[in-house]
């Protein structure tokens, strides 16, 4: 396996991201548990057995046929097939304004004043689809954060969405995107439902998106 890149910045910054991804997301999900709604809760997962053949189908179909699905054609709404893909497939999913990406190559994923190079990614259906639609020439900044309570077909997601230094009510906010899938082969879980590796990778499929494919896009707010 290859080794994990070091997340750099100083003790104190790190010391943020721990507190906030292991203190604060556990309090936020016990208040979930409780009735305490911290963030937002998206739509439920529960495709029929004709349904998820369907996109079972289309899944084939699209690895046969040089592996990109656009979303606007599928009789589907975005965010149930990338579910799909998350649940029923075990792919993971990253969300980029780059439509045209044969490899994702690590980026930069800065926390605070932290920072390490990788490929991040969610075993989530909504989250990165806020990533492949958010404009992000036109933002400062983002803050998000996703957990899922129970599985399926119990399943329930919450979410938080923030963009800083934009309007979120405001088209240029927003342009179209990719949600690109990759296999789980040396990812490692970061927190809650983000997955990193610090390699490139060939992505399986690439599925095209809108920004009225992101169902929350009416909750997220700003600063």
């Amino acid at each position: 396996m290859a080794q994990r890149p070091r997340r750099e910045g100083s003790f104190r910054e790190r010391l943020k991201v721990f507190v906030l991804r292991s203190v604060l997301f556990n309090v936020w999900r016990l208040a979930e548990r409780l009735g305490i709604r911290l963030g937002t809760e998206g739509p439920t997962y529960a495709p029929t057995d004709a349904q998820r053949e369907a996109m079972d189908a289309l899944v084939v179909g699209a690895r046969a046929e040089g592996g990109v699905i656009d979303a606007s054609s599928t009789g589907f709404p975005a965010h149930e097939l990338l579910t799909h893909l998350a649940v029923q497939h075990g792919l993971l999913l990253h969300g980029t304004n780059n439509t045209e990406l044969e490899v994702l190559k690590p980026q930069p994923a800065r926390d605070f004043g932290t920072h390490v190079e990788v490929v991040a990614a969610a075993d989530d259906g909504i989250w990165p689809l806020f990533y492949a639609v958010v404009a992000r020439q036109h933002v400062e900044g983002v803050f998000t954060a996703c957990m899922h309570l129970g599985r399926v077909p119990r399943l329930r997601r919450f979410y938080m969405f923030r963009v800083f230094g934009a309007d979120p009510h405001k088209e240029t906010t927003w342009t179209h995107g990719a949600v690109y899938a990759v296999q789980r082969a040396e990812f490692w879980r970061e927190w809650g439902n983000e997955w990193l590796r610090g390699t490139e990778v060939t992505p399986v499929l690439r599925v095209l998106v809108r920004p009225s494919d992101f169902p929350l896009r009416h909750v997220v707010a700003s600063r």
